[in-house]
């Protein structure tokens, strides 16, 4: 009975599944409605276990107070919620994009409520969907998860150390929604910037012409004929849009450690 009711190891499983809970929180795809709740703690209590059989985690009792447990416990809370946020950053940007080109398209009025996402565009929410799909036949899932694991190596469990510059790393990369969600945007913003330019001299030129009645059913048919022709080169930003998250999300866990 004693070997089954252990301090020790109940301390570290405890800690392990704090910091497993909190990037689960705030990971883009598994803090939406998509996923079952009972399928979330399946998977949360699963890679927990797993964790604590695979990697050899020794957390150290001694002189540990309450004050400190209560410590710890919000250092995995911070660094699980830290790398959560850094995938929702280049998720985000990919979102920024689609609303930049939903803009120009005259959509935004076409918004739909998802209970996954919220209030969003279609165009949004095919964006949000392709990155996953993406995400998923690149295997880069396997970075995370395998970035997850090793943080319980460079991130000790018992250690109350956090660098100090691991806030203001994650409010540089969150510079990275406005200038790569602006640079996906901008050949489908360009190419209906100068539609609604050529659809501005029409109306100057030829008055007779409804431009209203003829510009909103051109700037979507223009905009879905661009994207259709430029799709190889939007898988192509999202590729790399994933090897830079992958870069970035190894970056933050050597930073931190």
């Amino acid at each position: 009975m004693n070997s089954l009711i252990n301090p020790k190891e109940a301390l570290e499983i405890g800690l392990i599944f704090t910091r497993v809970i909190a990037i689960f929180l705030s990971f883009p795809l598994l803090n939406t409605s998509m996923i079952p709740t009972n399928i979330k703690l399946l998977l949360i209590v699963s890679f927990s276990f797993f964790i604590a059989s695979t990697i050899n985690i020794d957390v150290d009792l001694t002189h540990l107070t309450s004050f400190k447990l209560a410590m710890l416990i919000l250092k995995e809370l911070f660094i699980g919620f830290s790398l959560g946020i850094l995938v929702n950053i280049f998720i985000t940007a990919l979102s920024y994009a689609a609303e930049i080109i939903s803009y120009f398209m005259g959509l935004t009025v076409v918004n739909v409520f998802d209970p996954s996402f919220g209030q969003i565009s279609i165009l949004n929410r095919f964006f949000i969907l392709l990155f996953y799909f993406i995400f998923f036949i690149t295997e880069s899932h396997q970075y995370v998860i395998g970035a997850i694991v090793v943080s319980f190596q460079y991130i000790p469990l018992d250690s109350f150390y956090i660098h100090q510059g691991l806030l203001e790393f994650i409010i540089e990369k969150s510079s990275y929604i406005f200038i790569m969600g602006f640079q996906i945007a901008f050949p489908f913003a360009l190419i209906l910037f100068l539609l609604n330019v050529a659809l501005a001299l029409v109306n100057r030129l030829i008055p007779q012409i409804n431009v209203f009645i003829v510009g909103l059913p051109m700037q979507i048919f223009v905009g879905l004929a661009a994207m259709a022709f430029g799709s190889s080169v939007l898988v192509y930003i999202i590729v790399t849009l994933l090897k830079r998250m992958g870069e970035d999300y190894i970056g933050v866990i050597k930073f931190v450690g």
